[in-house]
């Protein structure tokens, strides 16, 4: 099932290969350096479409 993550800056990452192809923690280090959610957290906020 694909899965899809929408960060509140407006990116948004829709991948069919599931959770192991979403790549929202290289957006959070290049995009939002001060970020201090965990992996976890971030990892939480992926849902299926």
């Amino acid at each position: 099932m694909a899965k899809m993550l929408s960060c509140p800056c407006g990116w948004t990452l829709i991948s069919p290969q599931g959770v192991e192809d979403v790549n929202a923690l290289i957006h959070a280090k290049d995009c939002h350096p001060g970020l201090t959610e965990t992996e976890d957290e971030v990892l939480k906020m992926i849902k299926t479409v």
